[in-house]
């Protein structure tokens, strides 16, 4: 049992260093199979300024015909243990989380019926990113006849996995974002500045650069954004995790 615990700590810190979603899905799968876990589902979604989500991602280890109905009835965007994911950093099981909707409760028993009798949420936050990471656990089991309780055994190692996997796909955004918007120093400086509220002219100072060449670069970055202002850019930048 040791020897496996140990494999699956090893594949749980390098998930963070995965290349792409198969490659992280397939030492994923290893992890919950070492586990004993049979079912999970990693979502990552942002956040904007309103609390609204969007683009969402998903890591399936689950019965396909589930998640098909999950994202065709699109439950994610009121799933509750997603909601719960959104405001708290602590694992929860299922029978902790509230339901507030019959909408709610009608995803919970279609997903009961596909195999998903027990659930641990593990939530993934990080302060340099508007992206939040949710982590969920699953089993056959009910929780009253011990389901939740195998899940919560394995709760410190399956934080960590979340963690490493929201690690995993900030590091991936930034390189698609980075090999995208091919901002060089100076650009990036410029919108770190920018974000911190400094006028044009402090800019330039700091960079070492004329006030006129700052807001023709100024002019090159919203259009490589495709905004109209610096500051929509500014933000934009710091929320695909290039700053």
């Amino acid at each position: 049992m040791q020897r496996q615990l140990d494999d699956a700590l090893m594949l749980i810190t390098d998930l963070s260093g995965c290349n792409s979603d198969s490659e992280t899905l397939s030492r994923l799968k290893k992890v919950f199979s070492i586990l004993g876990i049979p079912s999970f589902l990693f979502v990552t979604f942002q956040l904007d300024n309103e609390a609204r989500a969007s683009d969402y991602r998903f890591l399936v280890g689950c019965n396909p015909e589930w998640i098909q109905i999950y994202q065709h009835r699109h439950w994610y965007s009121n799933d509750p243990y997603l909601q719960y994911g959104r405001t708290h950093t602590s694992p929860a099981p299922g029978s902790k989380i509230p339901i507030a909707s019959a909408g709610q409760r009608e995803m919970i028993e279609t997903a009961r019926r596909y195999g998903l009798r027990s659930t641990l949420t593990l939530p993934a936050h990080a302060r340099s990113t508007a992206l939040i990471g949710v982590l969920l656990a699953s089993t056959d089991v009910d929780a009253e006849a011990g389901g939740e309780e195998l899940l919560m055994r394995w709760r410190s190692l399956l934080r960590a996995a979340a963690l490493e996997l929201l690690d995993g796909r900030i590091s991936i955004n930034r390189r698609a974002a980075a090999a995208k918007y091919a901002l060089d120093e100076r650009e990036v400086s410029a919108l770190r500045l920018v974000l911190a509220a400094e006028p044009a002219q402090e800019v330039a100072r700091t960079i070492g650069l004329s006030v006129a060449t700052v807001y023709a670069m100024y002019s090159r970055i919203n259009e490589k954004f495709g905004v109209p202002r610096i500051n929509e850019a500014a933000r934009r930048a710091e929320r695909l995790g290039l700053l």
